[in-house]
């Protein structure tokens, strides 16, 4: 790709809006980076989707780092969850060793994960919004250490599975499976499982980045110029979230997710 200073200040600015809109809303910049990369750097999609399986590991670093200090994830446990998503990257990379998926059907599968991501953001932005009005117990109240999550943890095993497969298959972190199982299947508190969502994706996106590094075909100059302005906007993403109106942005946000697919469907 030829890389002019419009096009690297474009994919700064790129960068630096989906980090901001990645702390705001929980989500992963997958979906973004891969959407906007395709259809407005006309990059061919499996290249766009390893650059941002690269994004994604320095953008989760800061994350991971971040949530670690604030003790809102156990090492222990995520590394343990990590192992079924790395699971999962790996027999994606083996079957794609004998089945070739051509940029069409991959469009076609990205554009179907941008519509389910956009209805789970909606259903989280309304699910919060019913959490704040119930008595949920605080987070202060919940104990990683102590929680017991063994007993349904071989119901999260599949989810996670599919997780890794999705994030080696599509340039996804993966948030969008992982955190609603562990909210859901495993009883985390939200806060706690996006956080812990967050340690899975930085673990399996190591494993992805090295193995698209020798198997894929990351652009690392894109990646960087975009890993730039992505850490730039979670930054400013965090000082001014507060001060934002989460769910009314989430939702706005889901709807552009799901225009978005229509437009890569066609």
């Amino acid at each position: 790709m030829y890389l002019d200073l419009s096009i690297i200040s474009l994919l700064l600015i790129l960068g630096f809006l989906v980090g901001i809109i990645s702390v705001i809303c929980g989500i992963g910049g997958g979906v973004f980076f891969v959407t906007f990369m395709t259809l407005i750097f006309l990059i061919p999609i499996d290249i766009a989707i390893d650059t941002s399986t690269f994004v994604i590991l320095i953008a989760s670093t800061a994350g991971f780092i971040t949530y670690y200090r604030d003790k809102r994830l156990d090492i222990r446990s995520t590394l343990i969850f990590s192992i079924f998503s790395i699971l999962g990257s790996l027999s994606c990379m083996l079957l794609l060793q004998f089945l070739e998926i051509n940029n069409y059907i991959l469009k076609v599968l990205f554009a179907s994960t941008l519509l389910v991501a956009g209805l789970s953001m909606i259903n989280k932005a309304l699910k919060t919004k019913k959490l704040q009005k119930s008595q949920e117990t605080p987070i202060k109240e919940f104990s990683l250490k102590s929680h017991d999550y063994k007993s349904k943890l071989n119901r999260a095993i599949p989810l996670f599975f599919l997780a890794g497969f999705i994030a080696y298959l599509l340039g996804v972190g993966g948030g969008i499976v992982n955190t609603p199982s562990l909210n859901i299947v495993l009883d985390y508190p939200i806060h706690i499982s996006t956080a812990t969502s967050t340690g899975m994706i930085f673990f399996t996106a190591i494993l992805n980045t090295i193995l698209k590094t020798f198997y894929g075909k990351i652009d690392f100059i894109v990646g960087i110029i975009i890993s730039i302005g992505s850490l730039i906007g979670s930054i400013f993403g965090a000082k001014i979230s507060n001060k934002i109106p989460k769910m009314q942005l989430q939702i706005i946000v889901a709807g552009v997710l799901m225009l978005l697919a229509i437009r890569m469907y066609f």
